[in-house]
């Protein structure tokens, strides 16, 4: 069994068994809260949500921050908010949505595609079909071609090195994103990464988000997966063992864009995040391996940034790293999906929780800070969840690292 991927440093004993590589750095990480388990008399959300009340002292905080947030137009803080979906203990406590949006409306997922790509890897490393996250991800760079070499791990925690520009770009014309999905590379993506995106830094050290990153990552998926239909592919090994009714897409060479473009409703997406809440267990089957969520919402350490760990980003509890991508309030233990314009899979396990929103903003100014900060207000108006079912363990391999 090959080596897999970074675990934290509070972590299930079972990794310790398999054997994995772990990072470096790791021995100073915060611990990790624990995820919390399924209750056994709930049923699993796969045909449809159960549904429940939020306790009555986190309704009368909870109730006038979303009735501030759904009354908000493009030009306000956070723009329009088109759906709100929020899971306590695993119903749904609470639903909202816009004129014109409803609990079937399937609405674009813009970056969260890439946790959702994030995880299809992670469902590959449980089928046996990716073994070594270490070694190189099949892309369409040439043997030789320094990029060959970069890795599984490297693409997913955005450390590949290339000269690409998206974040902190001024202008539509450095912006690489828009350069291909909208102007030259908007036939065939991985042409314009061959073309456009020479290494700059060694792979591993910088941290650079990056959109044409999850789309190699999509492309090596469909390679690794032997699948004459990738949406077959997808639908048979995530979306439908969770009861998510997702539509993804491709540009006209036919490469999944992992990056950028699944399509769901604010439910489904709800049980996209559950997945994760629950420690990539479902109805008592492991779709994700063991240990891959904690790899999932932790900071690698290798660099300076300690904001995003492997298609998640995280809430550091000081000097977040890009500061702006980032919450700065408790609870500490969030991690999240987020993409263009207001979408964003909130997942707290120290509230047992998950708040989906859905809208359209502008992604400038002080619009991200207004919606990291409305998901952190929601997240402390619920009560956390019992101490002992919370706390971290520590392992024999989280021991090894000190």
């Amino acid at each position: 069994m090959g080596k897999f991927f970074v675990c934290s440093r509070y972590v299930k004993s079972g990794l310790a068994a398999l054997g994995l590589m772990l990072a470096p750095g790791l021995a100073s990480a915060e611990p990790l809260v624990r995820l919390p388990p399924q209750p056994d008399e709930l049923a699993w959300p796969t045909s449809g949500w159960e549904t429940g009340e939020m306790p009555a002292e986190t309704a009368i905080l909870v109730q006038p921050v979303i009735d501030h947030a759904m009354a908000g137009e493009l030009a306000d803080p956070m723009g329009e908010t088109r759906a709100v979906v929020i899971i306590h203990h695993g119903k749904l406590v609470f639903e909202t949505y816009r004129e014109g949006f409803g609990p079937d409306t399937k609405q674009v997922s813009w970056s969260m595609a890439k946790s959702i790509t994030s995880s299809l890897v992670g469902r590959a490393v449980k089928l046996g079909l990716i073994d070594d996250l270490d070694a190189p991800m099949p892309t369409p760079f040439a043997a030789g071609d320094p990029r060959a070499e970069i890795t599984w791990r490297q693409w997913l925690t955005m450390t590949d090195g290339l000269d690409y520009l998206e974040i902190g770009a001024t202008d539509l014309r450095t912006n690489d994103v828009v350069q291909m999905m909208y102007g030259p590379g908007r036939f065939d993506v991985l042409q314009y990464a061959q073309d456009n995106l020479p290494p700059v830094h060694t792979p591993g050290a910088m941290w650079n988000y990056s959109t044409a990153g999850f789309h190699l990552i999509g492309h090596a998926l469909q390679q690794v997966s032997g699948a004459a239909s990738f949406t077959d592919w997808f639908d048979r090994n995530l979306a439908d063992p969770i009861g998510m009714d997702a539509v993804i897409e491709y540009d006209t060479a036919g490469t999944y864009l992992g990056g950028s473009l699944v399509w769901a409703s604010a439910r489904d997406f709800a049980k996209f995040g559950y997945l994760y809440l629950r420690d990539g267990m479902w109805d008592g089957r492991r779709l994700l391996p063991d240990g891959w969520v904690d790899f999932s919402r932790t900071d690698p350490e290798d660099t300076d940034a300690n904001t995003y760990g492997a298609g998640f980003w995280l809430t550091p509890s000081a000097n977040p790293v890009p500061a702006s991508q980032a919450a700065h309030s408790p609870p500490y233990d969030a991690f999240s999906a987020q993409g263009h314009e207001g979408q964003t899979i909130w997942i707290v396990p120290s509230r047992d929780l998950v708040i989906v929103h859905l809208g359209l903003m502008d992604n400038a100014g002080e619009n991200w800070p207004h919606l990291y900060e409305w998901n952190q207000e929601i997240a402390r108006a619920f009560p956390p969840i019992a101490a002992d079912a919370n706390a971290p363990e520590e392992t024999e391999a989280a021991e090894q690292l000190q």
